[in-house]
């Protein structure tokens, strides 16, 4: 028999006591979880937040919406009718049967109220969009074109405003994105909910209902996965918050016992350095372990570490205090190490370019020969990033994780753009020209410990369960009942449909 999952330290010692102190007592009293991913760490972490505010006291209105929408979201999987004409349950269908063995009473789970439902504010698509038009989408005052952005039609949607987005799509997401809106603020207004959780916060319909949230002027809360050995994490900060999660990384290495905070966050890095961990195993499956370049006659060694564009094109945040596009960033450098006698300006770019829209692909590359550094490495390159890092003598980056490694191989680091390690005092942040010129010619090593942090939190962010269990093999379970998720037929079809709609609605 396979045995549960083993429970380890984590960064917060309980969901109750972290629920505790992210809301008050008038907060929490009657709570609303709007759910639209089928994905089983999402389901568990939602069913552990239900049942950790329920043993404080808290009303819960469950909202299992995955097949409600107009537009499927990303999570999406199975369909609960297809499963009951089969005589099955879909995973939404037994989370709900589980949070019922566990207490929480039929009358909290609810359909959405508005029957016969239209949009209560005006969607004006009427023609097709690049990403700067949609970007400026709103819905109520609400970021609904941001919202947007975050599903793509298909894998081969590029980050390029050349691109021009399907009307037909574009309507579909604006009329999901509103649906959820509406229903969501509705069901507040009936219920008087006084908090509203969600997951991650940064897909279409988390983001429309955390939008509604924030527009009736009550507290969101999001959940999402956790580290690499915990089970799931939950904060009152919107995704991609960078600062509230760095104060969250220093924090957390500063209560840690020292022996074990090191060895910990240190684990992080070498697991990568060596090839062998499973997140990290996409971008250096080409590489070869040690090979480096030949850079003998270099008086000084720069290498820039691109960041995967997609990831980053869509965060909120102040793009003013950055010098604009990765390409742009890139000439700038390249310019700059131009007028540095000795300087070899070495560009390794993004091996998740690899399978990202060929076109991005392809402007990236036309970036590269613009601005026509010393020696490029693309993205199908052997050359081992970990070993490269060590032939540097300043490693500059737009906001790769690859700083953060740099800076924990004691490397001089250098960033140009948004990261999520930038406040912690391994790297620098530059954002003038003339901070770029000065940070190439002196730039100290960074504090190790400062990188260890990240890497401690990389591994051990959020919580543990303790009303859910967690097993490797079986999945996650309430009592006697799991979670699990519809018969493999039912998920067949039920991609076949994501698929049908996608390339219908893209036409």
């Amino acid at each position: 028999m396979t045995q549960p999952h083993q429970p380890v330290r984590a960064e917060h010692d309980s969901a109750v006591e972290l629920l505790g102190q992210a809301l008050n007592p008038d907060q929490r009293s009657r709570v609303l979880f709007v759910s639209f991913t089928q994905w089983d760490f999402a389901l568990g972490a939602l069913a552990e937040i239900a049942l950790a505010l329920r043993a404080q006291g808290a009303a819960l209105t469950m909202a299992f919406w995955t097949d409600r929408t107009p537009l499927r979201d990303p999570g999406w999987s199975s369909s609960g009718r297809l499963s009951k004409l089969l005589g099955k349950s879909s995973r939404d269908q037994n989370a709900i049967a589980a949070l019922k063995a566990a207490g929480v009473p039929e009358q909290s789970f609810i359909s959405p109220p508005l029957r016969g439902w239209k949009p209560s504010a005006p969607i004006a698509i009427t023609a097709p969009m690049n990403r700067t038009q949609i970007r400026a989408l709103t819905y109520h005052g609400s970021p609904m074109g941001r919202a947007i952005l975050q599903v793509n039609p298909d894998t081969e949607t590029p980050i390029t405003d050349s691109f021009y987005w399907s009307k037909r799509w574009l309507q579909a997401a604006a009329r999901s994105y509103a649906f959820v809106f509406d229903q969501t603020l509705e069901t507040i207004r009936r219920g008087q909910i006084t908090a509203v959780v969600v997951y991650n916060g940064r897909f279409l319909h988390d983001r429309a209902a955390s939008a509604a949230a924030e527009f009736a002027g009550i507290p969101v809360l999001y959940y999402d996965a956790g580290g690499i050995d915990t089970d799931f994490d939950v904060t009152d900060a919107v995704t991609h918050d960078w600062s509230d999660l760095q104060r969250r990384m220093l924090a957390m290495y500063e209560k840690w016992p020292a022996p074990q905070r090191d060895e910990i966050g240190s684990s992080w890095f070498e697991e990568r350095r060596q090839h062998i961990a499973p997140n990290n195993a996409l971008f250096v499956e080409a590489q070869r372990l040690g090979e480096t370049i030949d850079v003998a006659n270099a008086t000084r060694v720069v290498v820039y570490f691109s960041s995967s564009g997609d990831e980053i094109a869509e965060l909120e945040l102040d793009w003013s205090t950055f010098f604009g596009t990765q390409e742009q960033t890139l000439q700038l450098l390249a310019d700059e190490c131009r007028r540095q006698p000795g300087t070899t300006l070495v560009v390794r770019s993004h091996p998740h370019m690899r399978m990202k829209p060929k076109q991005d692909l392809v402007e990236w590359m036309q970036a590269v020969e613009r601005a026509a550094p010393d020696i490029h490495l693309d993205p199908y390159s052997t050359v081992d990033s970990y070993a490269l890092m060590e032939q540097a003598d300043v490693v500059v980056t737009y906001g790769s994780t690859t700083g953060v490694e740099a800076a924990y191989a004691g490397r001089p680091v250098i960033v140009m753009g948004p990261s999520a390690y930038d406040q912690l005092g391994c790297a620098r942040f530059v954002a003038t020209p003339d901070e770029l010129s000065a940070a190439l010619v002196d730039t100290p090593v960074g504090s190790k410990q400062a990188a260890i942090s990240y890497g401690l939190m990389m591994r051990r962010r959020g919580l543990m369960h303790e009303f859910v269990t967690r097993d490797p093999a079986a999945g996650f379970s309430i009592g006697e009942q799991r979670l699990d998720d519809a018969p493999i037929l039912v998920q067949h079809v039920g991609h076949a449909y994501k698929r049908l709609q996608k390339w219908r609605l893209s036409r």
